[in-house]
């Protein structure tokens, strides 16, 4: 990647996280982005100011996985559901609150937290001040203004004084968190129900939630502005409408720190993730020099930024301490195709969305959410996957304690991954030695890649193009596959893999290791 990168590609496209996190559309902070900052430019804001409102609305609720564990705990499991329903209500009207609160949750559940209505201002503005707090060092790792910072600090706080965590009211809030309360409830409330629901809520919200006079900017000219932020291309768009002066990267170590406070934030989700990317990230670049063709730093910043799609699951389904049942593992199912559509927006970081979005799929198909098989996993999504899997495997779960390096170096020397990426993770670990199952007939483990292949019906110039090999090798391969198996034809070699369990497997459900 290059080194002077953006700032405004890579936030834009992380913004994403945020949305998820609050069970909203994707690509809503950038168009609240778009309507707060132009609201300011027709205010007559200097540039520098502009740069504030626009950085502020993006960041705005880039610490919200923060507290995802407090908040499934306390209303009803599904962290998501809260703050999408929670952020739609204006909870200073104690009949709105109590509404709310009676939609979480459900049966005995519902009950348990209609019982904390007396703890739920001291939960929120706890929630709100770790929300903020997160946010905000998030926005010094990037060496954003002062008054960003400032601003993500009162992401919660309302015009009327009844928010969180503080209660500053008027303007005591900082300018940009103004314009960017004001842009987020626009676009928040046109995707419930278009421009009419979000004139008539803002209109409701004017002088209590929201500061009046950018209110009523936004009411003047709610379509066209509202128009202006839904382009064709809106990642383009929101960095075109960065204001001078554009901000950059100081080096790739600086957009590392930066992609590694992300991951941190997403592994807030629930408590045994925290610190589960970085180790990740970590493991993986130290396994890459024992192994050849893969960039350290690209599988490096793959590995910070592999989870951020575990925000779109609800934290009630990652703690849950018994097997998931079919709806929930769809949901989990999903989320690294979440981390691949995140990342793929910027093209900084574009790299980094088929590794991320496949570190949970296996060699012979059975991992997800694609269930691709071998000949589609380079090189580094093998030394992702491996390096996920035995990190994951030292590490705590609700349904089952952290397992010794013995027994995990046991357990994932029976998974289909890459054997000689799970040799260099362990080497890199100073793990014990893996033992693989031996493979039938001596096969050697790229001899099976080649096998399943063949079996499948691909030319050896398909197969070599696959697996990133040349014809010349992949028919060595070939002769040597045919001899041990002592067939000579395509559905002779199709039987012996079926018969010994070589046959890619179809996706299936269940419980992942994680």
């Amino acid at each position: 990647m290059p080194s002077r990168v953006r700032v405004a590609g890579v936030v834009a496209a992380l913004s994403v996280t945020s949305d998820l996190t609050r069970g909203r559309p994707p690509g809503e902070a950038m168009r609240a982005c778009l309507v707060a900052g132009e609201l300011a430019r027709r205010d007559g804001l200097p540039p520098v100011r502009l740069g504030e409102v626009y950085y502020s609305t993006l960041m705005r609720y880039a610490g919200c996985a923060a507290t995802s564990h407090e908040a499934a705990a306390a209303f009803g499991g599904d962290d998501i559901a809260v703050r999408a329903r929670g952020d739609l209500v204006d909870t200073a009207r104690p009949a709105e609150a109590v509404r709310f609160l009676a939609s979480l949750g459900t049966g005995v559940e519902r009950l348990r937290v209609l019982a904390r209505m007396p703890r739920v201002p001291g939960l929120v503005a706890a929630g709100a001040r770790a929300d903020c707090e997160v946010g905000a060092e998030l926005t010094t790792l990037l060496g954003l203004p002062s008054a960003v910072t400032a601003s993500v600090l009162c992401a919660f706080e309302r015009y009327d004084g009844k928010g969180a965590p503080v209660g500053r009211s008027g303007d005591e809030l900082p300018e940009p968190a103004r314009y960017a309360a004001v842009g987020h409830a626009a676009v928040m409330f046109d995707a419930v129900g278009g421009p009419g629901l979000a004139v008539e809520n803002l209109t409701r919200w004017s002088g209590r939630a929201l500061d009046p006079r950018i209110t009523g900017s936004f009411l003047d000219a709610s379509r066209e502005l509202l128009e202006l932020a839904d382009p064709e291309d809106l990642w383009a768009t929101v960095v075109a409408a960065e204001p001078d002066p554009h901000r950059f990267f100081r080096d790739d170590d600086h957009l590392d720190e930066v992609l590694a406070g992300f991951g941190d934030a997403a592994d807030l989700k629930a408590p045994f993730f925290q610190g589960h990317s970085r180790g990740v990230a970590l493991l993986a670049r130290a396994a890459a020099h024992e192994l050849d063709g893969i960039e350290p730093r690209l599988v490096y910043r793959a590995g910070l930024v592999h989870d951020l799609g575990r925000v779109a699951v609800p934290t009630g389904v990652w703690e849950q301490p018994r097997a998931l049942r079919p709806e929930e593992w769809e949901l989990v199912r999903l989320h690294p195709y979440h981390s691949g559509r995140i990342l793929s927006r910027s093209p900084e970081l574009a790299p980094l969305a088929p590794i991320a979005s496949r570190h949970h799929e296996r060699l012979d198909g059975s991992g997800y959410p694609m269930g691709v098989q071998a000949g589609e996993l380079d090189a580094a999504t093998r030394l992702l996957a491996a390096a996920d899997v035995w990190h994951t495997l030292g590490e705590p779960r609700p349904h089952r304690p952290a397992h010794p390096p013995a027994d995990a170096a046991r357990l994932i020397s029976a998974l289909p991954l890459d054997r000689d990426a799970v040799r260099a993770v362990l080497a890199a670990a100073h793990g014990p030695r893996p033992t693989f199952p031996p493979l039938p007939v001596d096969l050697t483990g790229r001899e099976l890649e080649v096998l399943r292949l063949l079996a499948d019906g691909l030319t050896k110039k398909q197969i070599a193009a696959q697996l990133f090999i040349s014809p010349a090798t992949v028919h060595t391969h070939t002769v040597h596959v045919y001899a041990k198996c002592q067939v000579t034809t395509r559905a002779g070699l199709a039987m012996f893999a079926m018969r010994h369990g070589l046959v890619t497997a179809p996706v299936r459900a269940g419980r992942d290791i994680d």
